[in-house]
């Protein structure tokens, strides 16, 4: 790999400068995600991926720890996923009806997941988030639901929050978001169990849900303090609160079963996503059965046109069978902890407060140092956003490419070349940062 200085880099960019500005004429800010408008110095225009490695249209090569923002727990373009898939071409994309895939998937996570019952399929973790809360408002004749600060459950109106917005100040939406549904929220800060429990009491008999990543990862990435997650189970159980875990990033990477495996604490209801299906559009939605069952007549409703379709149904079957009978998250936290080790000695021997954490397969980039933070607040004051974009920067200008928040996803495909390689990026990045 040639680990390049930023001037040499900017040079090889002109293919991309060249395609974003053409995009620009007819896609809005030339993307179609706003996560992907802040880049230098231009938006990546990407020709390829395999493995851990992807490559740009000008030929630059990286390795990857986006790994598309989380789903591809397996690399870019894994063989058992890619040569199903290839398969299901011949026999049809769309059928407006069921398929033996989807059932046999539906079998294969009930019977594996004790927590899941039953289980409903769509595309994203951003509407099985929201039929989740349809689900509860449905069983307990409740409007509110309680989220916490930092977290992200998808970015339609009824469930998002701004990143600036806390608990104890006015919601400041964005531009064009419905304020009568954002009226339903009730903030509260991770980690913090009396503030719960304040927002429960006070809206007692209001409530339908409490809705959390059992990891918060949209907000640095913040595990749950001892105890925590069993605590607010025990709170919603009390107040009679159905208990969302939004597994769309932890799902399938923290374990075959999740973060909630680890912890030994369940949702009443679960939505998966990402890497369920290798980077293809699906999403699930599991859980009680009598919650489930709600959506099993004529009640709640549940639709969609391209739901359990065939490319995306056949990539989740072959995706989580494979990662089921393989089971390769002993090597993946494995590598995770070589990567968090060997970025942290490399800060320690320069006496440089940039920090790599979190557990297993993530980990967060932040400068700022000890302590630790433990929710979004304490994140945004013990972290430098300005240092940690130029890190960035300077890492793929180094052959290395993270999520523009610092993130870095390991998969199955990452090696320990690639982590002495990235080791050494990092080197060059922090003598050009310093």
């Amino acid at each position: 790999m040639n680990l390049a200085t930023t001037n040499e880099r900017n040079v090889k960019t002109s293919v991309s400068q060249e395609m974003h500005a053409k995009r620009r004429a007819s896609i809005p800010g030339g993307v179609n995600s706003n996560i992907r408008l802040v880049a230098f110095p231009t938006p990546l225009t990407f020709d390829r991926a395999e493995g851990s490695h992807i490559w740009d249209v000008d030929g630059n090569e990286y390795i990857d720890y986006a790994m598309g923002m989380g789903p591809h727990i397996l690399g870019h373009t894994p063989r058992p996923v890619i040569d199903a898939v290839r398969k299901s071409l011949e026999k049809g994309q769309l059928f407006a009806g069921q398929t033996e895939a989807e059932g046999d998937l539906a079998e294969l996570l009930t019977s594996e997941i004790p927590w899941i019952e039953k289980v409903r399929f769509g595309l994203s973790g951003t509407e099985m988030d929201l039929l989740a809360v349809r689900l509860a408002r449905a069983a307990t004749g409740r409007e509110k639901i309680i989220r916490f600060v930092g977290h992200y459950h998808g970015w339609l109106d009824p469930l998002f929050i701004p990143g600036s917005a806390t608990e104890s100040t006015p919601l400041e939406l964005s531009p064009g978001q419905s304020k009568v549904l954002s009226q339903d929220l009730v903030l509260c800060a991770w980690n913090d169990l009396e503030a719960l429990s304040r927002a429960l009491t006070a809206n007692d008999q209001q409530v339908a849900a409490v809705i959390m990543e059992p990891i918060m990862c949209n907000t640095g990435l913040i595990e749950p303090l001892p105890g925590f997650l069993r605590q607010v189970k025990t709170l919603c159980d009390h107040h009679g609160v159905v208990l969302i875990m939004d597994e769309v990033i932890t799902g399938f990477r923290m374990g075959f079963k999740g973060e909630q495996e680890r912890n030994g604490v369940y949702g009443d209801l679960t939505v998966y996503a990402k890497a369920i299906a290798s980077g293809f559009p699906f999403a699930a939605l599991g859980g009680r059965a009598d919650l489930m069952d709600l959506i099993g007549g004529v009640g709640v409703n549940h639709s969609g046109t391209y739901n359990t379709g065939m490319v995306q149904t056949v990539a989740a079957l072959a995706t989580v069978r494979h990662l089921r009978e393989s089971n390769p998250y002993d090597v993946i936290f494995d590598m995770g902890q070589k990567l968090r080790d060997g970025i942290n000695a490399l800060s320690k021997s320069r006496s440089v407060d940039l920090v790599c954490e979190g557990p297993g397969p993530m980990v967060q980039l932040r400068f700022g140092g000890d302590p630790s933070p433990f929710d979004a607040r304490s994140f945004s004051e013990r972290s430098n956003s300005a240092r940690l974009s130029n890190l960035i920067t300077e890492l793929e200008a180094n052959g290395v490419r993270l999520t523009s928040r610092g993130l870095m996803f390991l998969s199955v495909a990452h090696t320990d070349v690639d982590i002495a390689k990235t080791i050494q990026a990092f080197e060059k990045a922090l003598d050009a940062t310093s």
